[in-house]
């Protein structure tokens, strides 16, 4: 479901590349973090803002951007 949505971000974000440039490689770059999670055997906590922030700098092993927090509260809600 996480997957799906970072997606249709990146698809909607690519419309205009130029404006959304920092956000797209944000959204690029929690893709490319989401890639290492086996979905068979993890839960996403995609409600939970606090978990979902704290699984993606667990991944990426320190602190995430403002533009990534930016977006991972966008996921969240969408």
């Amino acid at each position: 479901m996480i997957q799906s949505k970072i997606i249709f971000l990146e698809q909607e974000l690519n419309k205009d590349p130029l404006k959304n440039g920092d956000i797209l490689e944000s959204v690029r770059s929690l893709n490319k973090l989401l890639n290492q999670i086996d979905f068979n055997a993890e839960f996403v906590p995609v409600e939970n803002i606090k978990r979902l922030h704290n699984l993606f700098e667990s991944l990426k092993e320190e602190a995430l951007t403002k533009q990534e927090k930016a977006v991972i509260k966008k996921l969240s809600k969408f």
